[in-house]
C-alpha cells in the first residue's frame, strides 16, 4: 500500500493534452492514448474531463436516498413520489440483462428499492478530499461544510493480489488516514449534516478494484467493503472506475452487488462518470446509481455539453447528475498542473479570468483554471441539474477568493 500511495497514477496526467480551452473536453479523439506521465501527488485522480483518456500501461436523485418515517413520509411519498419520482424512475430505469460471473441473478428494476426515499430539498454540494494532502483532524477544523451535502473521502482501496487474484487474496481496504483520524472528520461532518461518502478505485488505483470484479470476486470483496463502511461509520460508496478497457459486464456486476449490499442498509452508491467512459459502462450499471458526478473539469461551453449528453441522450434525470468543477489549474498539453491556491499565490489577480502566464510560476507557462467568474456561472448551470460535485478541497484558495465560497454563495 505505501508503494502505490507514493506512485499512484493521476488519470488526466496520463495523457498529454494537446490543447485546452476549445478542444477542451468533447472534441478530443475518444482512443487517444499516449505516454504515462510522471505522477503529481497533487492531482486529480479522476479523468479530465473527456478530454483526457486515461492511459494505462496494459491497456436521492428523483427519489434521493433520505431516510424518512412514520405518517409523514407515507403522506410524502404518496404526494411527492408518484408525481415527481415515477415520471423519473421511469426515464431513468432501463431494462436489464442477466449476468454472469459471481452473481447470476438478473439486475432487477429499481422499483424494489425503498420508496421511502425521496426528493433532495437542496442541491447537492459534493466535494472530494483526498487521503494524501494532510491530516483528515486538521480538514475537521478547517473545512468550511456550509451547504456541503457530501463529503468523498478518496480513494478507499485494498491491496493489490500478488498474482491471481482468489478468494483468499487480501481485500482489507484501507485509506492512508489512521481511525482516529477519519473518525474525527466523520464525527465532524455528520454534526454539519454532512454525509460521508469513501470512494474506492480513482485514476490508477482503480486497478486495485477491477482486478478483484475482473475475477468474479465482487461478492467477497464487496462484503469486505462493508466491514470498512460499517466500521468508520460511513454513509455509503462511490465507484470511481476510469479504465474503459476494464468495464462492462464485471463492472455492471459489481455496481448491481454495491447496490445489493448497501440499498437495503439505506446507504447511496453513487459513481464518478464522464463521456468517454459510457461506450465501456452499460446503461444498465449507469441507471443503478443514486446519483451520477460527471467528471467535466472544463470550461462553461464543454460543461453544458456534457450535462446535455447525460440528460438527453444517457437519460439521467437532471436532478440525479452534478457538475464536476476542478479546483486546479494545468498547461494546454496537460503536463504541468498546479493547485488553484498555488495560482493565487504566484498571480494575486488570477481570480478574475480563467488563465494566467507570464510570471515566475513554471516558467511563466499558461495555466488553464475555472475562476471566480466562470466558476459563478458553473454553479449556476450545476443548480439546474442536481447541483455541484468538486475535485478537491484541499487545493481551494484562502478567501476572499476561495472558489468554494463562490459555489456556496451561488448555490
Amino acid at each position: 500500500m505505501a508503494l502505490i500511495r507514493a506512485q499512484r497514477f493521476s488519470a488526466h496526467n496520463l495523457l498529454r493534452r494537446v490543447v485546452w480551452p476549445k478542444t477542451w473536453g468533447k472534441a478530443t479523439a475518444k482512443n487517444l492514448y499516449v505516454a504515462v506521465a510522471p505522477l503529481n501527488r497533487r492531482t486529480h485522480p479522476h479523468a479530465f474531463g473527456d478530454l483526457t483518456m486515461p492511459a494505462y500501461r496494459s491497456v436521492s436523485n428523483s427519489c434521493f436516498f433520505r431516510r424518512q418515517n412514520g405518517l409523514t413520509t407515507a403522506i410524502t411519498a404518496l404526494v411527492i413520489g408518484l408525481s415527481c419520482c415515477g415520471a423519473s424512475r421511469a426515464a431513468f430505469s432501463q431494462t436489464t440483462s442477466s449476468v454472469s460471473a459471481d452473481n447470476s441473478s438478473a439486475f432487477h428494476d429499481e422499483d424494489r428499492f425503498d420508496d421511502s426515499w425521496r426528493h433532495h430539498e437542496r442541491p447537492l454540494l459534493v466535494g472530494y478530499l483526498p487521503d494524501y494532502d494532510g491530516s483528515y483532524a486538521d480538514f475537521a477544523q478547517t473545512l468550511d461544510f456550509k451547504k456541503m451535502t457530501h463529503l468523498y473521502l478518496a480513494f478507499g482501496l485494498p491491496p493489490f493480489c500478488n498474482g491471481t487474484c482468489t478468494a483468499s487474496s487480501d481485500m482489507t481496504f484501507s485509506l492512508g488516514q489512521t481511525d482516529a483520524d477519519i473518525k474525527t472528520l466523520v464525527d465532524k461532518a455528520h454534526s454539519e449534516h454532512v454525509k460521508v461518502v469513501l470512494s474506492i478505485g480513482g485514476g490508477g488505483g482503480d486497478q486495485q478494484i477491477l482486478q478483484f470484479y475482473n475475477a468474479g470476486l465482487s461478492k467477497p470483496l464487496v462484503k469486505s467493503l462493508n466491514k470498512y463502511i460499517h466500521d468508520h461509520n460511513l454513509d455509503g460508496v462511490d465507484l470511481d472506475i476510469e479504465d474503459p478497457n476494464n468495464m462492462g459486464e464485471p463492472y455492471a456486476v459489481f455496481t448491481k452487488t454495491l447496490i445489493d449490499e448497501f440499498h437495503p442498509q439505506g446507504k447511496i452508491v453513487t459513481a464518478a462518470v464522464a463521456e468517454y467512459l459510457q461506450d465501456s459502462m452499460p446503461d444498465s450499471a449507469l441507471h443503478m446509481f443514486d446519483f451520477v458526478n460527471v467528471m467535466n473539469y472544463s470550461n462553461l461551453s464543454d460543461a453544458e455539453t456534457a450535462m446535455q449528453y447525460y440528460s438527453e441522450q444517457k437519460h439521467v434525470p437532471r436532478d440525479r447528475m452534478t457538475l464536476g468543477v476542478p479546483f486546479f489549474a494545468q498547461s494546454a498539453d496537460g503536463n504541468i498542473e498546479e493547485t488553484y491556491s498555488t495560482v493565487l499565490a504566484a498571480y494575486p489577480d488570477a481570480w478574475q479570468t480563467d488563465v494566467v502566464s507570464g510570471g515566475s510560476l513554471d516558467g511563466g507557462i499558461a495555466l488553464y483554471y475555472v475562476g471566480e467568474a466562470t466558476m459563478a456561472k458553473e454553479t449556476k448551470l450545476g443548480k439546474k441539474y442536481g447541483g455541484i460535485m468538486i475535485w478537491e478541497l484541499s487545493q481551494d484558495g484562502l478567501p476572499p477568493h476561495s472558489l468554494l465560497n463562490v459555489i456556496q454563495n451561488n448555490l
